[in-house]
């Protein structure tokens, strides 16, 4: 799975929003692409789950980073593989 690590706005001024950093004393917990077809948005999200900051329409550079995702059948006990077993 993939999720944005960070979102540079190429204006000027150039803006940087990263996740793990601060914007005016909130700290920034997820960016999210919401646009459509017609019309390109990101939205910055801080701890609250509000939105921080709305990009819309801008040349933007997006850094995407690789999440691992938990496997569902882990702890599953119907799954579950009993290793060395003799049968």
């Amino acid at each position: 799975m993939q999720v944005i690590q960070k979102l540079t706005v190429v204006s000027n001024p150039t803006r940087v929003f990263e996740v793990g950093t601060e914007v005016n004393r909130r700290e920034v917990i997820e960016i999210k692409q919401v646009g459509d077809d017609h019309i390109s948005e990101f939205w910055v999200i801080d701890e609250n789950e509000q939105i921080i900051a709305s990009v819309e329409n801008c040349p933007v550079i997006v850094e995407w980073q690789n999440i691992a995702e938990h496997d569902q059948t882990e702890n599953d006990p119907r799954e579950r593989v009993i290793s060395g077993a003799k049968i």
